[in-house]
């Protein structure tokens, strides 16, 4: 990164224009979209963003869908039984 740019990242390009709070916010989802995840089914820290809620490992290839720039992952599937009188 360019020493123009330390501050304001990737929303350089805008200079003085939209206000800096606008610029702020997007330099906070460019960070977190750009940071890498940990993959749900291998654990690595490899999980990258292909598209718009789309995340991928690049270890075990698994996509995910998610959120839009920051990944969630899924919760975790849970399985209740129910206990009825009628099972005598």
């Amino acid at each position: 990164m360019s020493q123009r740019t330390k501050k304001v990242g990737s929303t350089g390009w805008m200079g003085p224009r939209y206000g800096i709070r606008i610029r702020r916010r997007v330099v906070e989802i460019d960070r977190v979209k750009r940071a890498a995840s940990a993959c749900p089914r291998c654990s690595t820290v490899s999980l990258h963003r292909v598209a718009s809620g789309i995340y991928e490992c690049r270890r075990c290839g698994t996509r995910f869908a998610s959120n839009a720039y920051a990944f969630a992952a899924p919760p975790a599937i849970t399985r209740t039984e129910k206990v009825g009188a009628g099972n005598a």
